[in-house]
């Protein structure tokens, strides 16, 4: 018999099945940011303790790193959501457990090494069933219901706040329970696709991106500036999103639904912004210029939160217009930076420096915190914790400068032109193909 094209029924059905999952694994990841507070109060966890539940996150997403790559195209992206679902799945309900940091740290460990894979297979899998123009829109919206399910996380002080009354341990298994939307949606996906596939014709997908350490030495400055700014940015955003409850709670004696409202603004911004940014980029230009913006909007917003009597929405506010814009701007900035068949690499490399700083980071401001006795009776402990986000701002500041004034100068790769007129780099032995 022959196969058919997709109907565009099936390819929509497809995306919201694997974006489902996304929304479940976006949402445990930031669900235990608000148990915080009642896990150093009522169990006695230190700030080093609760930030080693982000640190082991990023130290499971390095390892897995290395060779997620080469399971999907061992095993095929259907099995490895499929899999990966399920271990996502299963990782909320581990966390959940017990009242023991070690149980809670291997419930996050599997997160992490089960959330890259998910990504990056998902991604794969989008690009057999959408082609050409849709591509770039589908894969939009499942970065929107993704990043829905932190909105989701943000909020649930303050919808399920009956849940949250009855303490730490239930607010966390809500999370185990919307978690399992990792599992449903990979079996939901395997068997569709399954389906799929004997009856329609689906595209062959995009290879996983691979990491090959001899490339990176090939890069130029620019593609390095754009690493470290990105690692900078990432390890203040994330892990401050982690201590963001706590601290909102602590240092300004606001309530825990109204610290994860604040917390949630980052979020709206990027969901709703970065779209509208990629568009103006396109039609402009300017792309170095916009990540030194960025970097200058985000510089003071940590030390305004600490020493300035003004309404936390404005830094938080502040925070989320910075979070729109640096990274709508520099993920796809690498590709006209690095040829297309160092890409991968690039991608990879780029992403494990920045798992491998937040990773750091994150550990590095619960320590100070614990250092500086950060607590509700020592608002000013948090002082440590936010300037190393600062100084982290300040590093990042430099090299966007550095990043500008080479893309400016006769070194410069096309990115503060329109795209209409700065094409990405084609690799030598596909010059001809253009």
């Amino acid at each position: 018999m022959r196969k058919q094209q997709i109907p565009a029924s099936l390819r929509w059905t497809a995306l919201l099945i694997a974006s489902l999952a996304m929304f479940g694994n976006y949402y445990l990841y930031d669900s235990v940011a608000y148990v915080g507070k009642e896990l150093m109060d009522e169990l006695g966890f230190s700030n080093e303790d609760f930030s080693r539940l982000y640190s082991v996150y990023s130290v499971a997403a390095v390892v897995v790193l290395t060779f997620s790559g080469l399971l999907i195209n061992r095993f095929g992206a259907r099995v490895v959501i499929l899999v990966a679902g399920v271990i996502c799945a299963v990782s909320g309900f581990v966390t959940a457990a017990t009242d023991q940091l070690t149980v809670m740290l291997v419930g996050r460990f599997l997160l992490g090494f089960s959330a890259e894979p998910l990504i990056v297979a998902i991604t794969v899998v989008l690009a057999k069933w959408f082609r050409g123009r849709e591509l770039g829109f589908a894969l939009g919206v499942n970065l929107f219901i993704a990043r829905a399910g932190s909105y989701a996380a943000d909020w649930s002080p303050t919808w399920a706040k009956a849940i949250y009354a009855q303490g730490w341990h239930q607010a966390l298994v809500l999370a185990g329970m919307i978690g399992l939307l990792c599992g449903i949606g990979g079996v939901v996906y395997f068997v569709l696709e399954k389906r799929a596939s004997k009856n329609y014709v689906l595209g062959a997908g995009q290879e996983p991106d691979r990491l090959n350490l001899r490339e990176s030495f090939q890069f130029t400055p620019s593609f390095w500036f754009v690493v470290i700014l990105c690692m900078t940015f990432y390890s203040a955003i994330f892990p401050f999103r982690g201590f963001a409850p706590t601290f909102f709670v602590n240092a300004h004696g606001v309530s825990g639904e109204l610290a994860g409202q604040l917390n949630s603004m980052v979020i709206v911004a990027s969901m709703l912004a970065t779209p509208f940014i990629g568009l103006l980029v396109d039609k402009i230009g300017h792309r170095a210029l916009m990540m030194f913006i960025g970097s200058v909007i985000i510089l003071p917003v940590f030390l305004l939160l600490i020493y300035a009597d003004i309404n936390l929405f404005i830094p938080v506010t502040m925070l989320g217009v910075a979070t729109s814009l640096v990274p709508a701007v520099m993920w796809p900035s690498v590709a006209y930076i690095v040829e297309e068949k160092k890409l991968g690499t690039a991608y990879a490399l780029m992403t494990l420096i920045q798992q491998i700083g937040v990773a750091g980071f994150v550990w590095l401001v619960g320590k100070a915190n614990d250092l500086s006795a950060a607590s509700a009776a020592n608002p000013t402990g948090y002082h440590a914790g936010m300037w190393i986000f600062s100084t982290l701002g300040i590093v990042g500041l430099v090299f966007s400068f550095l990043l500008y004034k080479t893309e400016t100068g006769p070194r410069g790769h096309g990115l503060e032109k329109p795209s209409a007129k700065a094409a990405p780099v084609i690799s030598p032995d596909k010059k001809d193909d253009r």
